[in-house]
């Protein structure tokens, strides 16, 4: 899709400027400023735990369940980690029914939204899609399941009868962003069985570790399941692209703090040439563009939407670097496209919880601070012949090599608990709206899995036609 200009009536800029200033002033507060998150701290472990004392459990623990994912400080994740633990339905047998009751409510009220409203609808959409069977159980040996997006988990266990899949099959968490903190994911705990729950962030290793007994942290993540086949180097393609960002049209991608580098550069007779790609989150394709006309950069940039992986991947083959400049959300999956496009990245200092991921290295990308992103951005375009990143991934990361993390920690798990383990898995693969299978012939071979999982949608929930 071409520049929007046509498409709305722009909007006033000493408006767009004051939304901006209070963006960033939000952002300042919620991620910069010291007294203000000590404040936060305090007063949100104060409220939590008054209302846990009053036994409004739910509501005094998602607000210290909030207090963790925003990691305001060292102290309140102790106290929140050691409440959370206590209300391990598993582990401690004195406050089992006040934490198998928060979770199953959190369970039972969970309602449609326009995320999942086809899913309520038709549960049987989530096959093969947002649940992928990866292993068939055999004699005393269980198969495997796994399930992506985090709004997907309390879904799944309103819709199905999971204690009974429990039985056949080990079940695995793909959560889609940072902060394991949340009922989403820790409503899983109320099982008597291990879930194993992927995640490559060591502080949320940690809580899992620290807050819950059957959630097992496995070291892979959802940036791991790219499909190579199609995000790969192109021959003959002119890097007339300078930067590129792939990421949702949302202000946590922060495409105007990007759009201020360029500013800077412009001021400085340094002109480069950038396409975005996206879909609509909580800002339109217009807005973004509008941010851009507000920086005087509009000129620069190309924009796109909802393009279809094959095209993505060749805009990745025309840039030069490729760049995501959030502060907090889940594993970028698009980074890793592009390193296997063999295209380098740059990522903002202090990305999620400030963790240095092994994927961003000396041969695939870097770190940047806010300050230095303009001079970054033209040493990277610069220099990005001087990066290997293909050749990183393709050694570390790819999704076969995801498919044997997994099944290796699965596998030791089985093994200890007197299990058969005779298969490995099946190899998947993730795109923006779906899992699928790398063979598509185990669409086929597990045909029979699907069926049995169907039989064990509620009543209630079945869908008016098989």
């Amino acid at each position: 899709m071409e520049n929007p200009q046509a498409q709305s009536a722009p909007k006033g800029k000493r408006g767009l400027g004051r939304k901006l200033f209070f963006d960033h002033a939000r952002e300042y507060l919620g991620f910069d400023s010291v007294l203000f998150r000590k404040a936060v701290a305090l007063s949100g472990t104060l409220a939590g735990l008054i209302l846990l004392a009053c036994r409004r459990r739910r509501k005094g623990l998602s607000i210290l369940a909030a207090l963790h994912r925003g990691n305001f400080s060292a102290l309140a994740n102790k106290i929140v980690e050691a409440v959370f633990r206590r209300m391990d339905p598993v582990g401690s047998r004195g406050m089992r029914p006040a934490g198998s009751d928060v979770y199953q409510e959190h369970i039972d009220t969970f309602a449609s939204s326009p995320e999942t409203a086809r899913f309520f609808a038709d549960p049987y959409r989530l096959l093969g899609s947002r649940l992928l069977v990866l292993k068939s159980p055999g004699p005393k040996e269980k198969g495997v399941i796994v399930l992506d997006y985090s709004f997907i988990f309390p879904l799944f266990a309103k819709l199905f009868d999971v204690a009974s899949i429990g039985e056949h099959y080990h079940i695995v968490l793909e959560p889609s962003w940072s902060g394991y903190c949340e009922f989403n994911i820790l409503c899983y705990s109320r099982f008597d069985f291990p879930i194993f729950v992927q995640s490559i962030e060591p502080r949320d290793s940690r809580l899992l570790q620290n807050v819950s007994s059957n959630l097992l942290p496995v070291p892979v993540a959802a940036n791991w399941w790219v499909d190579h086949r199609i995000m790969r180097p192109a021959s003959n393609v002119p890097k007339d692209v300078d930067v590129i960002m792939i990421a949702s049209w949302s202000r946590f991608k922060r495409h105007a703090r990007f759009f201020a580098a360029l500013a800077k550069l412009r001021a400085q007779r340094k002109r480069l040439q950038t396409v975005l790609v996206g879909y609509a989150g909580d800002c339109t394709m217009d807005d973004i563009y509008q941010q851009a006309k507000y920086y005087g950069v509009e000129d620069q940039v190309e924009m796109y939407e909802r393009l279809k992986p094959e095209a993505v991947n060749g805009y990745l083959n025309r840039a030069k670097v490729n760049i995501i400049w959030s502060r907090r959300e889940g594993v970028n999956r698009t980074i890793i496209e592009g390193m296997f496009c063999d295209v380098p990245c740059i990522v903002r200092e202090g990305f999620n919880y400030g963790f240095h991921y092994p994927h961003i290295n000396s041969q695939t990308g870097c770190y940047s601070s806010e300050r230095a992103l303009p001079d970054r951005l033209v040493w990277m375009t610069e220099n990005y012949l001087s990066f290997s990143p293909r050749e990183w991934v393709m050694a570390n990361m790819t999704c076969q090599r995801a498919t044997d993390v997994l099944a290796e920690a699965i596998r030791q798990h089985a093994v200890a608990a007197g299990e058969n383990w005779t298969r490995g898995l099946a190899v998947k693969v993730c795109y923006l709206n779906a899992m699928r299978y790398w063979d598509e012939a185990d669409t086929v071979r597990f045909k029979g899995d699907y069926e049995f999982v169907k039989s064990l949608i509620r009543p209630v929930h079945s869908a008016s036609k098989a």
